[in-house]
This record gives C-alpha cells, sequence and structure tokens, in this order.
C-alpha cells in the first residue's frame, strides 16, 4: 500500500494548522484586548489627585485606581476612600467614611465621636487634628466623609457638602498605581 498523496495531504494539513493557529491567536488576543479595555475603563477610573486633602496616606499628583463596580458588591464602610462627585461643581473629590446611615458623628477636642460614645481610631492614616463641629445624624443613603488632613476641608463639615449621598459616589479608592504602587483594604 504505498500512497504517494500522502506528502501533499501532509502539506495541506500543515497549512490548514498554521491558518487555524494564527486565527486562534488573532480571537485569543482580540478577546484578552476587549478584557482589559473593560477592566481599566468600565470597572476603574483613573483619578489624579488635584490637591492635598487626604494627605499623608495620597498626595497631589498621585494617580490613583477607583473601584466602580465595589459599591455595588459591597456596603461603603467606615475607614474607606471614596470618590464622590461633589453637586453642583460636579468635580470629583476623594474622602475617608467616618460614619454611616443612621450614626451621629461628633469632633470634641481633636477626636472623632462616633454616636457620643465610641472614638474613632485614626492612628493608622495618620489624621492630622481639626476644630470642634456639631454632632450630625447621617441620614439613609448618605456616609459622612472628611479629609485625612482635617485642616484642609471640603468634606461633609462644610454646609454645601454635606452628608453625601452614596448615590453620588462613583467609587471605593484601593489602589495608588503612582508614585509607587500601594494598596488599600
Amino acid at each position: 500500500m504505498n500512497d504517494e498523496g500522502a506528502p501533499l495531504r501532509r502539506e495541506t494539513f500543515k497549512k490548514l494548522h498554521r491558518r487555524h493557529n494564527l486565527w486562534r491567536w488573532t480571537f485569543s488576543s482580540c478577546l484578552a484586548a476587549v478584557f482589559v479595555f473593560f477592566v481599566c475603563f468600565v470597572c476603574f477610573q483613573w483619578v489624579k489627585m488635584g490637591n492635598d486633602s487626604m494627605a499623608p496616606t495620597l498626595h497631589r499628583g498621585d494617580l490613583v485606581l477607583v473601584d466602580r463596580v465595589y459599591k455595588y458588591c459591597y456596603e461603603i464602610e467606615r475607614t474607606d476612600m471614596v470618590a464622590y462627585r461633589r453637586s453642583g461643581t460636579g468635580e470629583l473629590l476623594i474622602k475617608r467614611v467616618v460614619a454611616t446611615a443612621g450614626e451621629t458623628v461628633s469632633g470634641k477636642n481633636g477626636a472623632i465621636w462616633i454616636d457620643e460614645k465610641y472614638r474613632l481610631n485614626e492612628e493608622e492614616y495618620g489624621a492630622r487634628c481639626m476644630d470642634d463641629f456639631d454632632p450630625v445624624t447621617v441620614p439613609e443613603g448618605c456616609v459622612f466623609v472628611l479629609s485625612d488632613d482635617r485642616q484642609y476641608g471640603e468634606d461633609s463639615r462644610e454646609a454645601d457638602i454635606g452628608c453625601v449621598p452614596v448615590s453620588d459616589i462613583v467609587g471605593v479608592m484601593h489602589i495608588r498605581i503612582l508614585p509607587s504602587l500601594r494598596f488599600y483594604r
């Protein structure tokens, strides 16, 4: 059984195999590009810090990733750093959540008090001193946010900002990209 057509069939098979590998590689590359685009531009938002209000945690010029999906999967908790749009101006701000719905927050003697009995431990993110402020009860569907640099302002202590509705929150900041990579809870 001498088959003289075998070399021809082998060549045809090799060409088909190369063409199949090219299509598989192209499809895989396109799929990977779509996935990277989805993750980088739909699930996350790149934000460049415009001020030092979150010092010493974040500084002017730091590039951070804001997770847009987090607020739909988990509840926003105390100490989360959230990005939200300031009503009126639409400016994107990043601040730290210190109280959630139903809690009463106040500032006394340079400390943050929750429900007049729990003193917030702020040593892990180095919050600086601040002025006292009257008790504020956080309404349902809102959070109370403060800058890490308490003297900076532009947070829930200001009447024009007040408690931030969760619907205004763009996402939660977990990753600082520049100047050096750092992950936050």
